[in-house]
């Protein structure tokens, strides 16, 4: 069986939705929701549950927080045998939404993943290879993402970054881009991986592409997504849909294209797959769904894409 080493945080999600259109610099009542996050979280969480082998490498502080989330995992089957525990308070993330499950500003904390380190990864090594497809999150440390392109690139791995923010996009600036198979950023992380605000994402695409990328998998919200490297330009539609929470969309796309992938989809049938599992998060409150089986996807890239299972 295929496995996938999923590298990154793993937070506390603290979301907070707001009754009526948030107004600045004052108090906006709310409803409040608890759930555990963080981006490569999400990802290996519906990896698991999609029954695709996954190990998740990430490190938990020493509280309640960590425990929690350790009862979850074990609940869900996902291995974090490869993870470590230290001193400190596990990470949160805290997001505002508005009425309509839009995002409208949000803020994180993280002490624990700087101490993914190189030397940690190298005590790693083993079972990083053994896999068949590395997910890596900005998160980490530069010279820890360095160390993985590079790694990959020796070892002949697939390596997938996800960017996770504007901020934290611009460390894939500073890495050597020829072990990465892909690069999944939005189109303002994208212009923040180059630092490049007037070129369309089309140009600044084929630019990482000429710096080594295989693949760079842009998400455009509302107008689907494209998907470009040296021989093609892949692009999809989303159907509408009524947004509920729009937290995790992203994440979400990505264990359903590593799900796709995984199983022998060609690459329009993975980003279709990719489109279901995203636009059935944004339909659920929180980033997660439990209740997903490969069943249920494959029903819901019937449903969204008419297409034959």
């Amino acid at each position: 069986m295929p496995l996938v080493v999923c590298i990154g945080a793993v937070l506390i999600d603290e979301l907070y939705h707001c009754h009526e259109n948030v107004i600045q610099s004052t108090s906006n009542p709310s409803s409040y929701k608890k759930n555990i996050g963080g981006v490569m979280s999400n990802i290996a969480r519906h990896l698991s549950l999609l029954n695709i082998n996954t190990e998740f490498i990430t490190v938990l502080g020493n509280d309640a927080d960590a425990n929690y989330i350790i009862d979850h995992c074990e609940q869900l089957g996902l291995s974090l045998k490869h993870a470590c525990r230290v001193n400190a308070p596990t990470g949160k993330y805290v997001a505002i939404h508005e009425p309509d499950g839009q995002l409208s500003t949000a803020v994180c904390t993280d002490t624990l993943t700087h101490f993914i380190t190189e030397d940690f990864l190298v005590s790693r090594k083993d079972i990083l290879k053994s896999a068949d497809l590395i997910v890596a999150d900005t998160n980490l440390e530069e010279a820890a993402l360095i160390w993985l392109n590079n790694f990959a690139s020796i070892e002949n791995k697939k390596l997938i970054v996800e960017p996770v923010s504007v901020i934290k996009a611009r460390k894939i600036n500073a890495m050597p881009l020829s072990g990465v198979y892909m690069i999944t950023p939005n189109e303002v992380e994208l212009q923040s991986i180059l630092q490049e605000e007037n070129e369309n994402s089309h140009q600044l695409a084929n630019t990482l592409i000429k710096k080594g990328v295989n693949h760079i998998w842009v998400r455009k919200g509302s107008d689907g997504s494209v998907i470009y490297n040296n021989e093609l330009q892949l692009q999809l539609g989303v159907p509408e849909i009524a947004i509920k929470d729009s937290t995790g969309a992203g994440d979400a796309a990505l264990a359903g294209w590593i799900f796709a992938h995984l199983n022998g989809y060609h690459e329009m049938e993975c980003l279709k797959i990719a489109h279901s599992l995203a636009m059935d998060i944004l339909q659920i409150e929180g980033a997660v769904d439990i209740t997903v089986t490969k069943e249920k996807l494959l029903s819901s890239f019937t449903k969204y894409y008419h297409e034959q299972e």
